[in-house]
């Protein structure tokens, strides 16, 4: 059987011609100074560019208190809500460091 010349993949109406079509309704123009990251911006990647990292300004140490220094420690911390018991020490020995000359 003999098959017509254009629905051959060979020739005229084929496969490689319908490609060859597509292809060239591409838009192949791009602007590399276009920043895609202004345009879908995640809020709190914002949020973190705005403020300062924890783990560039602090760093977390564990130490023990006696009990009774504990106790107030928590005491007054629960007045000062989150994060607190950190304010409250570091100001305390930020203090008693400049105090003494070494800050």
């Amino acid at each position: 059987m003999a098959r017509k010349q254009g629905n051959s993949l060979t020739g005229g109406t084929g496969f490689n011609s319908y490609v060859k079509e597509k292809d060239s309704n591409i838009n192949s123009n791009i602007n590399p100074d276009v920043n895609f990251k202004e345009k879908t911006a995640d809020p709190l990647e914002n949020l973190q560019e705005q403020l300062p990292s924890k783990e560039l300004s602090t760093t977390l140490r564990g130490i023990y208190f006696d009990n009774e220094v504990a106790q107030v420690i928590d005491q007054q911390a629960k007045r000062l809500g989150r994060g607190g018991k950190s304010k409250l020490v570091n100001d305390i020995v930020k203090s008693y460091f400049e105090g003494k000359g070494l800050l």
